[in-house]
Parts: structure tokens; sequence; C-alpha cells
């Protein structure tokens, strides 16, 4: 059992840190081994893949694997919601059926907790809906001439520009998305656990199911821990002597045994508690750097526009470097007013001064002086 343990924990660990690394910094063009593994799963896989399966199955079977790729990658689709639910409902039903049951006669927790969680657990489905149904804002011709005075161009990441999916001009801090099919006020990024993208409308909701995600997952893997330590305690484990059933030798308790002993009689416990672990801590650093980039007046999508600027401005020598000096977020207004912003946002969909047509006929005739670009 012990070997099985360490090959186990040693096996999860490497493939999952290879797999994120492939994620991380894998690349189509490279000789590092990131970029090696990326070419070898995500492009010469797919293609013996698709082989064998024309073989077995007909030329039609590549198709519809394409048209599967396709849908679960490149369109908006309810999948990753579903799974969220199945992780979500399924981890919170879990740990009702097999850890509040050890909260009757507990010296250390009481029965109030069975009550928190299910207001935690409530809380995090209400704030994530609203997340998903929310409209993050959506640029159209009857608000697009207020949104380009209230959102100015500061012509270093976003000039004036023409986005020709949607037919109108694009206000700066926005952008096309190509999932939902609209042009974003405030884009931040498109996010596949709420099938939505994140916008000046549902900022403020993005940020609370981050929050409420973090909570309920340090909620769980504290509550958990505090009662699987309590069974410890209470089978006198920690003083235990284990026998080996091959071997019938008898070892005093470590912290590893008693770990391992635990994973066998409350396995489900154990998997909550570290699933719970693992993912409070991602998602701390991630509610952490969402934040920051409300401090600093900033999206996700900004931030990638500024690093892609500095890096072409450092192409360009000396000179280049001393203008990545003069650069200037003009959308950070300080602390306060960058998370008014964000937490009590402008309802874009009342900004209509100018009637549909008059401003689509504007945008128009403004498209003239474009050079074209949509995205």
């Amino acid at each position: 059992m012990s070997s099985f343990f360490y090959i186990s924990i040693f096996a999860y660990v490497s493939i999952g840190g290879i797999g994120v690394s492939v994620f991380l910094w894998g690349k189509e063009n490279g000789n590092s081994i990131f970029d090696k593994l990326y070419r070898l799963f995500c492009m010469q896989f797919p293609q013996l893949l698709k082989k064998a399966l024309e073989k077995c199955c007909g030329k039609r079977a590549p198709a519809v694997l394409d048209a599967i790729w396709t849908y679960v990658c490149y369109t908006s689709n309810p999948l990753v919601q579903i799974f969220y639910l199945l992780v979500v409902v399924g981890g919170y039903a879990t740990f009702v059926a097999y850890g509040y049951p050890h909260l009757t006669d507990n010296k250390l927790l009481s029965n109030v907790h069975k009550y928190a969680g299910f207001l935690i657990f409530t809380i995090c489905l209400w704030v994530w809906w609203k997340a998903c149904s929310t409209d993050p804002g959506t640029v159209t011709p009857a608000n697009v001439e207020d949104l380009c005075e209230i959102f100015e161009w500061d012509d270093q990441i976003f000039s004036k520009t023409y986005c020709s999916t949607c037919d109108l001009v694009k206000p700066a801090r926005s952008k096309h998305c190509s999932l939902c099919k609209r042009c974003i006020v405030r884009f931040d990024h498109h996010c596949i656990w709420i099938n939505n993208c994140v916008g000046l409308g549902n900022h403020k909701y993005f940020l609370g199911f981050l929050f409420m995600h973090l909570v309920i997952c340090f909620y769980g893997f504290g509550l958990g821990s505090t009662i699987l330590y309590n069974v410890a305690v209470q089978k006198e484990l920690f003083s235990a002597v284990f026998v080996n059933p091959v071997t019938r030798e008898r070892y005093q308790a470590t912290n590893l045994i008693v770990l391992q002993f635990l994973l066998a009689t409350e396995g489900m416990i154990v998997f909550v508690v570290l699933l719970s672990g693992i993912m409070g801590f991602v998602l701390f650093g991630f509610f952490g750097w969402h934040l920051n980039l409300v401090r600093t007046g900033c999206t996700t999508n900004e931030i990638s526009k500024w690093n892609f600027l500095k890096w072409v401005l450092k192409q360009e020598g000396d000179e280049g470097k001393a203008k990545i000096k003069d650069l200037k977020n003009g959308y950070n207004e300080g602390f306060i007013a960058n998370f008014r912003e964000v937490l009590y946002p402008m309802d874009v969909s009342t900004l209509s001064r100018s009637s549909a047509s008059d401003a689509t006929e504007g945008t128009k005739r403004q498209s003239g002086k474009k050079d074209g670009k949509a995205k």
C-alpha cells in the first residue's frame, strides 16, 4: 500500500505539472521540451487520431471530430457550465453524505456548520448565475456614440478603429468577442466557466464568483481537515500500532501512516479536502490578480496590450526604451474610482442619446477614415 501511495502521488504531480507547463509555455515553433511536447500532444497526436479514425470509421469520422472540437473550443456552449455544476454540486453532495455525519457528537465542531455550509453553497451558485446571465455591456448602434465619449481613445493601446462584424466604431477599452459575437464594453476576457464575457456590466459578479468559491474551498478544506483530525483523535490513531497485513510487521503510527489509514477509511472526505485545498490556493492567486487589475485601472485584455506595446518598443532599441518610460495608463483614475467603476457600473443599455439608425449612419461615415481593422 505504501509503494502504491507514493507512486500515485508522484504520477499525479508529474502528469499535472507537465500538462500545466505545456499549456503555459508550449508553442508551435520552438525547440524547448515544452514546445516539442506541445507539438506532440496538440498537433501530431490529433493528426494520428484522425488517420486512425478514418481507417476504422471512414472518411467522415475526421470531419465529425473536427466539428466536435470546433463546437467545444470555438463556440459559445454550456459544456463547461455543466462540468462546473457537476463539480460544485457533486463536491458539496459528497461532503454532505460523508462529512456531515461526523458533525454529530463532535467535540470540535457543531451542527451549525451544516447550515453555514449550505448558505455558502447557495451564494456560490447565485453569484455564478448572476455572472452568467448578466449582460457584460454590449456596444450597440444606440449607445456607441455615448460610449465613445465616455471611453476615449488614448492612442497608445486604443485608437479609433471600426468593427466590421458589428458594423460599429469600437469605443476604447472595448473588444469584439468572436464567441459571443458582439463588442463588449470595457472588455476583460471571455470566461468559459460562466459562458459569458466579463465586461463592465458583470465584472463585479465575476469578482464575487471568484471570492465566494475561494471562501467555499477554504471553508471546506478547514471543515474537512478538522473532521479528519477529530476522527484520528477519537480512534487514537496517533498512538496506535499498525500491522502490515502481508508481512505481519508492526509499525508505530506516523503522520504518513495515519494519512494512509484515513485515505482508506475516509477516502471521500480526504478527496474533497485535497481538491478544496488545491483549488483554494489557485483561486486565491487568481482573485488577488484580478483585484490588482481593478486597483490599477486595467483589464486582462489591456494588460496584454500593454505588454505587446512594450515588446514592440523594445525592438526599437534605446529610443524605444525611452518611449516606454513615457507610457501612462490614462484609464487609472485612482483606487476608489477604479473600484467604484467596477462595483457600481453604469447601465450601458440606457445610453441612447442618438437613435439606432442615426448612430449606424454616423459610424458608417466614420468608417471611411479607418484603416479597416476590426480586431
